[in-house]
């Protein structure tokens, strides 16, 4: 997103950190009953870690007998793109060494500093609203996959996923 000269506090970059953990909470929240679901007949071992889950998950999906070439690519799509938010999830999380803000329209772009081992990042407001966009819808998406995975009738489904096919532009 390109910078539009808008002001951005400190409370406002404080608050994108708290966006990131609550917008994860949510999705491992998703994933974990979707898991759940999927798995109703053999509960599978319990599942540690995000990623793990995403790919216990994105497995399942994908081992459907009904699956679609729309719900394939969408599951593939958003496993890409929550293990690269994971990433910055983990760098926010882990490595936050500055934030900044941009009190006047002259000054730099807000952002956070991150850095992990050898990962140096600014992360800087639009990036992270950009991100967190599309972050706050996948908790449906994961849903809606999960059901069609789940579906007797591979056509419902599939209507369903019809309008996540621009997905992460908004529907």
């Amino acid at each position: 997103m390109p910078d539009t000269g808008q002001t951005i506090t400190f409370e406002q970059m404080k608050g994108t950190t708290g966006s990131l953990v609550f917008l994860w909470s949510g999705i491992e929240q998703s994933l974990d009953e979707a898991i759940e679901n999927l798995h109703a007949e053999k509960k599978p071992k319990s599942v540690h870690g995000i990623s793990r889950s995403i790919d216990v998950w994105s497995l399942a999906v994908k081992q459907a007998d009904n699956i679609s070439i729309l719900q394939a690519d969408l599951c593939d799509r958003l496993v890409k793109m929550l293990k690269e938010a994971l990433v910055i999830r983990n760098l926010v999380c882990h490595g936050l060494t500055g934030i900044s803000a941009r009190l006047h329209i002259d000054h730099p772009e807000a952002h956070l500093k991150v850095q992990l081992g050898e990962d140096t990042r600014i992360l800087t407001w639009y990036q992270l609203d950009e991100m967190f966009g599309w972050m706050s819808r996948s908790r449906w998406l994961i849903k809606d996959l999960t059901e069609a995975a789940m579906a007797n009738d591979a056509q419902p489904a599939n209507d369903r996923l019809l309008s996540w096919e621009k997905f992460p532009e908004q529907q």
